[in-house]
This record gives C-alpha cells, sequence and structure tokens, in this order.
C-alpha cells in the first residue's frame, strides 16, 4: 500500500516537472533578433551617397604604415640572433 502511494507520487510529481519544463520560456526570447549586431556595425561603418565623408590627408596613412614597419615586438631594433 505504501508503495503505490509512493509510485503515485513520482507519477505525480514526473507529469508536474514534464508540464513546468513546456511551460519554460525560450532561451534567448530577451535576446534581440540574430544578425542584428552584423548588421548595426555595417549600416555604421558605410558611407551613404551624399554623406560627408573625412578627408584622408595621409597623415593617419602614414602612421599606419610606421606602425607596421616596426618589429613584432612593439618598437626598437629587432632581436639578434647571436647566440653566447
Amino acid at each position: 500500500m505504501a508503495s503505490a502511494n509512493g509510485i503515485r507520487l513520482l507519477v505525480a510529481l514526473g507529469a508536474i516537472l514534464l508540464l513546468a519544463g513546456c511551460m519554460a520560456p525560450r532561451p534567448g526570447a530577451d535576446l534581440p533578433p540574430f544578425g542584428d549586431s552584423m548588421r548595426h556595425t555595417r549600416a555604421a561603418q558605410t558611407y551613404e551617397p551624399g554623406d560627408e565623408v573625412p578627408p584622408l590627408h595621409g597623415a593617419k596613412a602614414a602612421e599606419a604604415m610606421h606602425g607596421y614597419r616596426q618589429p613584432a615586438g612593439g618598437g626598437g631594433q629587432a632581436p639578434s640572433s647571436s647566440m653566447p
């Protein structure tokens, strides 16, 4: 008799858990639609016809090229390969 009540209790708990799982909100339902970040970034980086484009006088490009030509260590001379 006690085991029959225990089985009924387990079946009832299982049904409750199953129904609770079906009622749970979808994971990520509060997040924006997939791809919004990429679309926003692309729109922010794209000039439309008629937009004012800032001039590039070459100083910024020359500074970038100078940085690219530096050794990978961050400046100074490249490490020598001499071993004692």
